[in-house]
C-alpha cells in the first residue's frame, strides 16, 4: 500500500527555548576574526553568533529548539568577532529574532583578522525556512532524535516518527542526523537544501517492501497465493499453433500473501489476467491506469460453448481470446469449447484459419457469468441497409423480355428511411414478363462456398404487394444441388417478420426433390443468398439475419 504524507498540525509555537550558550570554539592557532551581519543592507543588531565544528552534534538527548545557542552577539551595528582555528572546517551561524539567519561552512582563511576593522567580512541574513518530516521509529524506541550537524538544534519525534524544524537557514546544504530514542545509535543522515521562506514536508521512512504491489484476493477474501499473473497487449493473439487450454502462461506469480508486482508499460491498452484454481481476474486497462491498481478480486471462471460457420473447404478453425494465451480447435462443423475463461468482462473471441495465425477469419465479443457453462448461439447480420448495402445486388432474368427491377443500378439507390421500422430499409419495384419462369431478386453472393449446415434459422422483415421467396443456392458447381428455397410467402402493406427454418427450404431445382434432398444437397456448399419476388410491383426488405452463424 502506498504511504501518504499526512498534514502536520499548525502548531509550531514555543520552539525557541534555548539552553545555556556554549563558549566560542577554540583551538591551536585560533585568531579573532572580524564580521558584519546585515539584513537587507541594514545592521542585524544583537544577532546571535555561534561557531561549531562542521560535524558537531549534541552530546546528549536534551531538546533544543533554537538553531544555535549563542557563543556571542553582534553589537548594535551588526559587527561581531569570532575565533576560527587555523585548521579545519567550521559552521558559522548567525541568527536574528526577526526570522532571518546565515549559516555556512567556513575556514580561517574566509574571514579578515580583527585588526582589519576597515574591511570586515559581511554575512547577509536571509529569511529562514521550515521543514516537517517523518522517519521510521525503530523497534524498542518510543521516538527518534533529529538534529542538524554544526548546530545546536535537537528535536524529538512523536511516537509515529513525525517532527518539525521551525527555523532553518536557507541557501546552504544542511546535514540532518537521526539518533534512536536512547541516544546511543545513529540511524541515518540526510542532506537538506532549503530556499528562503520555503516550507517542505519530507518522508524519510524506509521504502515499504509492499510499495507498488497489487494484492489478489479470492471471492472469500483470502489471498490468491502463487496465482498465475500475465500481462498481454489487449489485441494480442496466439503466436503459434498449439492447443493451449490454460488461460495464460505466467509472467510472474503472486507470493504466499497473494501479492505481486511487475514492470508496467508506458502506453497502450493491455489485458491483465490473474488465474488461481478455477478463479480468475481479467480486464483491459489503459497503461496509465495500471500503476494505480491496488487490490483485485478473482471470480469463478466459466466455460463457453459455441460454433462458427466454416467455409466448405475448411476442416476446422483455431479459436482464441485476444489478450489471453488460450487456443482451441473447432470440430469439422465449427463447434468449440473455451474452458475456464475469465468471467465478468467482455471477451474478444477470434478465429483464424488452420494455415495462418496472421489471417483473421472472423471475431465476436461476448461475456459470461461466473460459475457457468454458457451455450452461446452466434448471430450473423447479413444486411441491415443502414449504410450502402455493400455486397448486395439486384438481378433479373434477362432472357424474359419485359422483366425489370428498380433501382436498376445498385441496392444503395433503393435504401430509404422507414418510419415504422425507425431505420433504413431497402425498397424495390419490379415488373415480370408474362412467363411462369420470369424472375427478379435481391441478394448477395458469398466470397467462398459456405457450410451452412449448422445454421438455426434465417430471419428478415418484408412488406409489399406480392409474394416473396428465400433461396439458398449454388449456381457455380454443377455437381451440387442448385438451390433450396421456400414456398412463396405472401406480403402485405404491413411489415412481416419472416423466419425460415432450414427444414422449410423444400423447393429445389428439380420438381421431384423432397425437403430433405433440396437442403442437404446445398447446405454444405452455399454460394448465393437470394430473395425472389413475384405477383406484385413493389417490396421492402430489412434486417436480414442468420441465427446460428458466424463468419
Amino acid at each position: 500500500m502506498k504511504k501518504l504524507l499526512l498534514l502536520m498540525p499548525i502548531a509550531l509555537m514555543g520552539w525557541f527555548c534555548s539552553s545555556a550558550p556554549d563558549e566560542f570554539t577554540k583551538g591551536p592557532g585560533s585568531e579573532t576574526t572580524n564580521g558584519l551581519a546585515l539584513i537587507d543592507g541594514k545592521p542585524a543588531s544583537y544577532a546571535s553568533v555561534a561557531l561549531r565544528k562542521v560535524n558537531f552534534r549534541a552530546s546528549q538527548a536534551v531538546e533544543e529548539n533554537a538553531l544555535v545557542v549563542a557563543d556571542g552577539y553582534a553589537d548594535e551595528k551588526g559587527a561581531f568577532e569570532v575565533k576560527i582555528p587555523e585548521e579545519g572546517e567550521y559552521r558559522l551561524t548567525v541568527v536574528h529574532p526577526d526570522g532571518v539567519a546565515f549559516s555556512k561552512v567556513v575556514t580561517r582563511a574566509d574571514f579578515s583578522e580583527s585588526n582589519d576593522k576597515a574591511s570586515p567580512d559581511t554575512v547577509n541574513l536571509l529569511a529562514t525556512a521550515l521543514m516537517a518530516g517523518v522517519v521510521d521509529v525503530p523497534e524498542g524506541s518510543s521516538n527518534v532524535w533529529v538534529g542538524v550537524l554544526g548546530t545546536d538544534v535537537l528535536v524529538k519525534t512523536d511516537s509515529n516518527g513525525w517532527f518539525a524544524l521551525s527555523a532553518l537557514p536557507a541557501n546552504d546544504s544542511l546535514h540532518l542526523y537521526f539518533v534512536d530514542g536512547d541516544y546511543d545509535k545513529t540511524l541515518d543522515e540526510k542532506t537538506l537544501y532549503l530556499k528562503p521562506r520555503e516550507s517542505v514536508l519530507k518522508d524519510y521512512r524506509a521504502p515499504d517492501p509492499d510499495e507498488g504491489k497489487i494484492v489478489a484476493l479470492l471471492k472469500d477474501g483470502t489471498p490468491a497465493a502463487y496465482a498465475t499473473v500475465a500481462l498481454r497487449a489487449a489485441d494480442a493473439m496466439a503466436e503459434e499453433f498449439a492447443v493451449q487450454s490454460m488461460v495464460v502462461d505466467s509472467d510472474v506469480r503472486t507470493d504466499a500473501n497473494g501479492k505481486f508486482t511487475m514492470e508496467w508499460p508506458k502506453k497502450g491498452d493491455f489485458r491483465l489476467t490473474v488465474v488461481s484454481d478455477g478463479f480468475a481476474f481479467s480486464k483491459v486497462f489503459d497503461a496509465e491506469d495500471l500503476p494505480d491498481l491496488d487490490t483485485i478480486r478473482l471470480s469463478a471462471t466459466a466455460s463457453i460453448s459455441s460454433k462458427v460457420t466454416l467455409r466448405s473447404t475448411t476442416d476446422f478453425l483455431w479459436v482464441g481470446v485476444r489478450g489471453l494465451d488460450m487456443l482451441v480447435k473447432t470440430n469439422d462443423v465449427g463447434a468449440y469449447v473455451l474452458p475456464n475463461v475469465p468471467a465478468d468482462d467482455s471477451l474478444s473471441i477470434y478465429f483464424v484459419a488452420s494455415d495462418s495465425l496472421n489471417s483473421l477469419y472472423t471475431e465476436w465479443k461476448t461475456s459470461v457469468e461466473p460459475s457457468s457453462t454458457q451455450f452461446l448461439n452466434p448471430v450473423k447480420v447479413l444486411q441491415d441497409f443502414e449504410k450502402d448495402g455493400e455486397g448486395w445486388y439486384l438481378n433479373i432474368d434477362l432472357l424474359k423480355k419485359g422483366t425489370e427491377i428498380k433501382p436498376a443500378n445498385n441496392v444503395a439507390e433503393g435504401i430509404v428511411y422507414d418510419s415504422t421500422r425507425k431505420s433504413k430499409v431497402f425498397h424495390g419495384t419490379y415488373k415480370l414478363a408474362n412467363d411462369d419462369y420470369a424472375w427478379a431478386l435481391v441478394g448477395t453472393s458469398f466470397e467462398h462456398y459456405m457450410n451452412l449446415s449448422e445454421i438455426d434459422s434465417v430471419v428478415f422483415y418484408a412488406k409489399g404487394n406480392g409474394n416473396i421467396r428465400l433461396s439458398l443456392e449454388n449456381y457455380i458447381d454443377d455437381s451440387k444441388n442448385l438451390k433450396a428455397a421456400t414456398e412463396w410467402i405472401p406480403l402485405s402493406k404491413d411489415w412481416k417478420r419472416i423466419s425460415v427454418n432450414p427444414a422449410e427450404l423444400c423447393v429445389g431445382a428439380a420438381a421431384t426433390e423432397t425437403c430433405f434432398t433440396s437442403w442437404s444437397g446445398v447446405k454444405s456448399w452455399v454460394k448465393q443468398f437470394h430473395i425472389f419476388v413475384q405477383d406484385g410491383s413493389e417490396f421492402y426488405i430489412d434486417d436480414v439475419i442468420l441465427y446460428g452463424a458466424l463468419f
